[in-house]
This record gives structure tokens, C-alpha cells and sequence, in this order.
């Protein structure tokens, strides 16, 4: 039975963001009918061809949120002029908390489509609680599920204190974190456990078969795909090829992203003179990118704690490598565990230990040839199991969470 479906997220189209992509083409996929609601316009220049070939920015209402405080405050006295009522309600700040401080429920509320929704899924903490308080005021329909990824439990609560999502939590709202690490997290905020469901994100693996392994080449080619930001451990990543260069292994590492970091990236490269030894690709499409796997000996992707405290959801870009047969080193981050199990699907190391992600490396070339397969092997498996994009969308829109 079809439905009608809202995504509520924070920017539309974004290239990093492929989970929440796969979700709406899914969506679709199913025959349902869906309604992108943004709060910000992304870049389009740069995005998945998906967003395209199904005709996604037709499907999108932008809220344009201003990041300027004072347009901020101006589009909200417009507000309070033609809609005073229900303004003052959405100010309420003891009852909805300090969100309502930032007017976003205000300045949503004018852009909420005039539709009677099925579903609303609301990506991240913030967006989910503005949701659920359009929902207490009668301004939106559906039953919302709110999913929470790595930042909007950690580097939000930082900045806006626990008592943060306490209208979120208080709500019907569904709960979804794309973790067991995230799922114990909420419940300590104070969620309650019946309304916390762990539903993973996910990819489709129809879209990366399995490749057959291959001998390792005479220099040792490295993969990384991300954005270029701290969270993703990219100079540890680099230092490890260091590590290698002096214990013999001829090593280049293909990086494949953008982002604020790089700049400071390929300055680090030049001061350890690895400039033949790390290459920075930039922006890639998924043609390219696929190329880039296939040409690869190892995905690396060795995840930190950022200084302000933010942290990986579970990268769907292990997924991806782990689907294709491609052997994976990662860290001890938040969900990561739950996706690669160490010395089975695996590597695992340590955060900021780039000598332990070298010398894991290490330990995997010197792995017998029918171990390399059977690892490869159950690691896509694994993805298999847990993380089909396909299994996970019929969970979702289909037989409920």
C-alpha cells in the first residue's frame, strides 16, 4: 500500500549523506510517494547522480534557514505579524526547550507542506525534535521516527546540554539510532528504552559485487574514501604510510573527497616529503569512485573523536569496501565494532595510533592467502546480514520499526 512519506533533514542534496539518499530512492523504489523538506539548499553541482535520474530536487521544499542571526530574527517578527497565535505557541521554551530559542520551529512551520503524511523520517536529533514539536501544535502529520547518526548525540549535547531532546523524548516519537553505541547513549539522556530501536543504515550491495582477490600489487595501493574533516583520522591514515615507507613496503594512498582539511592535508604530506606517496582525488562520481576500488589493495579509514566531540555514525563507506571483498582497517570508534569484527571481517586499531594502523596493515600482508579470502568473505557477509539498504527500507516503510 503506498504512502505518503516526508524526509526532514538538515540539507538537500549532500554528497556525504548517501544513507539518507539510498533511504528516499528506496522509498520510491516501494511505490510510495515521498516529500523532501529541507532546511538548507546543498551543493548542486556536486551530487549523487541518483538525485537526478529520480528527479529528486523537484521533490524538495527548502525552508532556507538563515545561518545570520539578525535574518533570523527578522523572518520571525514576519512571522509573529501573520501568524501571532501560533508564533507565541512555538516560543514556548518551557515547555519545547532551548530550541525554540534559534526560531527554527517557527521559521519551519511557514514551509511545512499542506500534505497528510504516512511517515515522517527526520535524519538527526535536532531536525527529529523540531518535528515532533510541529506534531504537539497540529502542523504535521504522520508518525514520526527520528533517525540519530554520531554528531546530534554528542557535539550537540556538548553545545546545548542533556536536557536538549527532553520534549523529543517525551513525545510518541520512534527513536532510531544507527547504533548500539548510539542506542546506550540515548537511553543514558534519558529516552526511554521501549521507544530506542537500533535500524542501521545501509547500501545496495546489488550495487557492489563481490571482486575477486587479487595479489597484492608491488607497491601497496591504500584506499580512503571520505570527507576531509578531523572525525575521519585521514593524518593518522598518512602517517601510517610513513610507518610502511620505513619498514620497506612501497605504499601510495588514494584519497578520495573533499573538505575543510585538506589544505592542512597536503601540507602535512609535504612535511614528511610523501608527495609521491599520497594522492589527494578530490571529488569523484561513483564511476570513478568504483574504479578506485577495484584498483585497490586495502580500504583504510582509521575514525577519531573530533576536538569538539564529533564522532562516526557506522561509515558507510566500510560497507561499501567490505561488500566488494575489499579487506578493511578502521579504529574503535563509536559503532564501528558492530560492523568489523577485528582478526574475522577485519582490523581493527586504536584511535590517533597511526603505528598500530601501519603495523595492522603489516599484519595483514603477511596473512596466508586462503585467510585473506576467508576474511574478505565474511566480511561481506556481514554486510549482507545487516546492512542491505533493501531488507532495511522494507523494515522501514513497509512492516513498520
Amino acid at each position: 500500500m503506498s504512502k505518503q512519506v516526508l524526509f526532514f533533514v538538515t540539507e538537500f542534496p549532500t554528497l556525504s549523506e548517501t544513507f539518507i539518499l539510498n533511504q528516499i530512492t528506496g522509498a520510491l523504489d516501494l511505490g510510495h510517494d515521498v516529500t523532501i523538506l529541507a532546511l538548507k539548499k546543498g551543493n548542486t553541482t556536486q551530487m549523487h547522480a541518483d538525485v537526478t535520474v529520480y528527479g529528486l530536487l523537484e521533490k524538495v521544499v527548502y525552508v532556507d534557514l538563515p545561518d545570520h542571526k539578525g535574518k533570523r530574527v527578522l523572518q520571525g517578527m514576519i512571522c509573529g505579524i501573520q501568524h501571532p497565535i501560533q508564533t507565541a505557541r512555538l516560543l514556548n521554551t518551557k515547555k519545547y526547550g532551548m530550541i525554540t530559542k534559534s526560531l527554527q520551529p517557527v521559521l519551519v512551520a511557514q514551509k511545512v507542506p499542506k500534505k497528510t503524511f504516512d511517515l515522517v523520517v527526520a535524519h538527526y536529533g535536532n531536525v527529529g525534535l523540531v518535528a515532533s514539536i510541529l506534531q504537539d501544535q497540529g502542523l504535521l502529520s504522520g508518525k514520526l521516527v527520528t533517525f540519530f547518526h554520531g554528531y546530534d548525540v554528542t557535539r550537540t549535547i556538548e553545545q546545548k546540554g542533556a536536557a536538549f531532546y527532553t520534549f523529543l523524548f517525551r513525545s510518541d516519537t520512534t527513536l532510531l539510532p544507527i547504533s548500539d553505541f548510539w542506542a546506550k547513549r540515548l537511553i543514558e539522556l534519558g529516552a526511554e528504552k521501549e521507544k530506542v530501536r537500533v535500524h542501521h543504515m545501509g547500501i545496495d550491495t546489488r550495487a557492489f559485487p563481490m571482486q575477486p582477490l587479487e595479489a597484492v600489487q608491488p607497491t601497496l595501493q591504500l584506499l580512503l574514501v571520505a570527507r576531509l574533516t578531523e572525525k575521519k583520522g585521514i593524518s593518522d591514515a598518512i602517517h601510517a604510510v610513513q610507518f610502511l615507507q620505513n619498514h620497506g613496503v612501497d605504499t601510495l594512498l588514494n584519497v578520495v573527497g573533499d573538505g575543510e582539511m585538506r589544505d592542512e592535508l597536503e601540507a602535512l604530506v609535504h612535511r614528511l616529503g610523501l608527495q609521491n606517496h599520497v594522492q589527494f582525488h578530490g571529488f569523484l562520481n561513483q564511476a570513478q569512485v568504483k574504479a578506485q576500488f577495484q584498483a585497490s589493495d586495502l580500504f583504510v579509514l582509521p575514525s577519531v573523536v573530533a576536538k569538539d566531540g564529533d564522532m562516526e555514525g557506522i561509515p558507510v563507506s566500510l560497507m561499501e569496501a567490505m561488500a566488494q571483498g575489499k579487506p578493511v582497517i578502521s579504529t574503535v570508534h563509536s559503532g564501528i565494532p558492530e560492523l568489523v569484527t577485528h582478526g574475522e571481517t577485519g582490523f581493527l586499531v586504536p584511535e590517533r595510533d597511526a603505528e598500530a594502523l601501519g603495523q595492522s596493515i603489516l599484519d595483514y600482508l603477511h596473512l596466508s592467502e586462503k585467510r585473506k579470502e576467508k576474511m574478505v568473505a565474511e566480511a561481506r557477509v556481514k554486510v549482507l546480514a545487516e546492512f542491505d539498504i533493501h531488507v532495511l527500507n522494507c523494515n522501514l516503510f513497509q512492516d513498520g520499526v
